[in-house]
């Protein structure tokens, strides 16, 4: 079931990764305001912090495949308003208007893909299930960002556009075929008001695992990807004769390597121990001197230990925090918690950047230990989701 889900999962992310080498750039060429293409390039995961509640609430009531096939048929729509930028010479509007598209889109396939992983996965595999599809979002954009630059220079912009679209109905396809209609046991689903959403999820456990989620992206998928090129910049680090932005991507590349490979078989380790909040505490705890190392490393060799052990990190909160939430939500309600699960991760990956940019602008260490400390003050939300799944499990 998880393998039928990733396809699409997989090729949302390429979706949203294959735009960044390709829009700058199509920008420029347009005379476009520097200013204008930040805000292009950023609509998406805006979009998607105001989608993703409403997005959960309607997989809840209308089910996960329904919500996915639909993410999949705006991504292809998106693929066409980039296309229709480049072929009309006008990509200010039809970029803007794709990415923004792109942020439900996106959120259909992300909420719906985690929510039907776990009502596969049910209590025995929830970890391993989740390990798989969050596997499938972590190399998606990597893959995006190689594969749109190099097809560009291959077969050109449009092209590789159309070529997009076409896997994402391949992918569609495959949902359509292989994805079966898991609901939540226990009959009808009531529907609630957002306001109601957000109500029944603010408690402890709910609040403690979108905090993790949170800082998490905040330091990985936000800060770290955002100033690594400048760090290799700065220390004049390289990889072979590939330059900052080469070294920086092979660098960036083996993070998310280490982080996919892993995500799966931790998962699957949480099961089998039932020790998915200790995997998730040791997560956070590993932040701290990843992050440390990669602030004082002045070659190649210490940064790599350091990324690795942030891709660790990562993979093992991934799959651990989805499978908390299977636990200490009611399965009906399982698309809402991961909506605003997927807000607390959007939010943190909004802020990364912003805040890892003002902080490397005075010493490029302190962005990367500031991370450390936040992340050190977030391993008491860590500890207290330990004790709520030991009492759960002793009662």
């Amino acid at each position: 079931m998880a393998l039928a889900i990733a396809p699409g999962v997989l090729l949302a992310g390429v979706a949203g990764g294959i735009a960044f080498p390709i829009l700058p750039h199509a920008g420029e060429r347009a005379h476009l305001p520097l200013a204008f293409i930040g805000v292009i390039l950023a609509a998406n995961r805006a979009a998607r912090v105001i989608s993703n509640p409403a997005i959960g609430a309607f997989v809840d009531a209308r089910g996960g495949r329904r919500t996915l096939l639909i993410g999949l048929v705006i991504q292809v729509v998106v693929m066409i308003f980039y296309a229709l930028g480049i072929v009309t010479g006008h990509p200010g509007i039809f970029f803007l208007l794709g990415r923004i598209l792109h942020g439900p889109g996106s959120a259909c396939i992300f909420v719906a893909a985690q929510t039907l992983a776990l009502n596969a996965g049910g209590a025995l595999h929830a970890g391993s299930a989740a390990g798989t599809v969050r596997a499938a979002m972590a190399v998606g954009v990597p893959i995006g960002l190689v594969s749109g630059g190099l097809l560009a220079d291959a077969v050109g912009e449009t092209a590789t556009f159309a070529a997009a679209a076409v896997a994402i109905l391949f992918a569609l396809f495959l949902a359509h075929r292989l994805i079966p209609d898991l609901r939540a046991k226990g009959g009808q689903v009531r529907r609630a008001s957002l306001m109601n959403v957000w109500h029944e999820l603010a408690n402890r456990k709910l609040a403690a695992i979108g905090a993790l989620n949170l800082v998490a992206s905040f330091s990985a998928g936000g800060m770290v990807l955002t100033t690594l090129v400048l760090l290799v910049e700065r220390r004049h680090l390289s990889i072979g004769h590939f330059a900052e932005k080469g070294t920086a991507g092979l660098l960036m590349g083996f993070m998310v390597i280490v982080e996919g490979l892993t995500t799966p078989f931790i998962g699957r380790l949480g099961d089998r121990f039932r020790a998915h909040a200790r995997i998730a505490t040791g997560g956070v705890v590993l932040f701290v001197p990843a992050l440390v190392i990669v602030a004082f490393a002045h070659d190649v060799t210490l940064v790599l230990v350091g990324l690795a052990l942030i891709g660790l990190a990562v993979a093992a909160l991934g799959p651990s925090l989805l499978a908390m939430l299977a636990a200490f939500v009611l399965p009906e309600r399982r698309g809402s918690a991961i909506g605003v699960l997927q807000v607390a991760g959007d939010v943190g990956g909004t802020l990364g950047p912003l805040v890892g940019t003002a902080f490397f602008a005075g010493n490029d260490r302190n962005a990367y230990l500031v991370s450390a400390f936040a992340c050190a003050c977030f391993i008491p939300f860590a500890l207290s989701l330990v004790r709520a799944s030991d009492r759960s499990v002793t009662s």
